[in-house]
């Protein structure tokens, strides 16, 4: 269950820190405004306060999963001992931090899913409470709440790894292979005589505040995670082909730098590893 706790306590950590943003991104009226200081909160270092806030949540959370679980508290002092490891580094600024905490994750999870292999108490209030009804009889409460965790983890945490890889690769492309300028204008010639002088139209920039891509990542993971437990892996294959679909006209714009292509493959890769590591917790369980 040390896996399970792992993904709770850094789902929960996670979700307060996105409600935080969301609120303070809807202070302002304006709609441009609201969507500026999302994307702000987004990129900006945490403060103080969203560091208590965060704590408390890993405090909270890791003592409400023992109560509910019977899970030892060393188990669970671990779990937020990683949490705030991982946490840590991925809201340090360098490149190298943000990926080291991607990968201490991923390994913790992966060790506490190969070296632990305790389940919930029989006493525990979980256990109690689902022995009541007939879901019990066909599902142990061990899978019911790792699998509840591994979907918390799927959601804000997942979102905050993968845009740590994909914004690593991102910067050192720009900064080994910056991508040539756009002309801007092309001129018409006749005997060496400028005839004419096609210039580019400015580019508009519009401001949305609908911001796709928090939402549809989870979802993405939610439905790879069920797709694999439920062994439908077809399902996959048509939602890499509708991703590709939906990106297209995006990479396909994309002829100057040419990376857009890659940071699909690199985000779509990342997430799919991490939906594969919460069914992995999933299926290696007790008994």
């Amino acid at each position: 269950m040390t896996a399970a706790a792992i993904m709770f306590v850094m789902g929960a950590g996670h979700l307060v820190l996105g409600m935080r943003m969301l609120a303070s991104a809807h202070r302002s009226d304006d709609g441009s405004a609201v969507a500026t200081a999302g994307s702000a909160a987004a990129s900006a270092p945490l403060s103080a306060k969203d560091w208590v806030a965060i704590c408390a949540a890993w405090l909270i959370s890791a003592v409400a999963f023992v109560l509910a679980t019977g899970m030892p508290w060393a188990s669970a002092a671990g779990a937020v001992a990683i949490a705030a490891a991982a946490s840590a580094l991925l809201a340090s600024r360098s490149r190298l931090a943000a990926t080291t905490g991607f990968a201490l994750t991923i390994v913790a999870i992966a060790l506490a899913v190969l070296l632990d292999t305790s389940g919930v108490s029989e006493r525990s209030p979980v256990a109690r409470l689902l022995a009541e009804g007939q879901l019990a009889t066909t599902i142990s409460p061990s899978v019911l709440v790792i699998a509840a965790a591994a979907l918390l983890f799927l959601g804000p945490t997942s979102n905050a790894l993968v845009r740590a890889v994909v914004s690593a690769a991102r910067g050192t492309d720009e900064r080994d292979a910056p991508a040539p300028a756009e002309q801007e204008s092309w001129q018409l010639l006749r005997r060496g005589r400028e005839l004419a002088v096609v210039r580019k139209p400015d580019s508009v920039n519009v401001s949305s505040g609908f911001r796709g891509g928090r939402i549809v990542g989870p979802l993405e993971r939610a439905l790879v995670f069920a797709s694999l437990l439920a062994g439908m892996p077809v399902v996959i294959a048509g939602l890499v082909a509708a991703k590709g679909v939906v990106r297209f006209p995006e990479i396909s714009a994309d002829r100057a730098g040419g990376t857009k292509a890659e940071e699909f493959l690199v985000g779509t890769l990342c997430s799919f590893l991490l939906a594969s590591l919460a069914v992995l917790t999933v299926v290696v369980r007790p008994g």
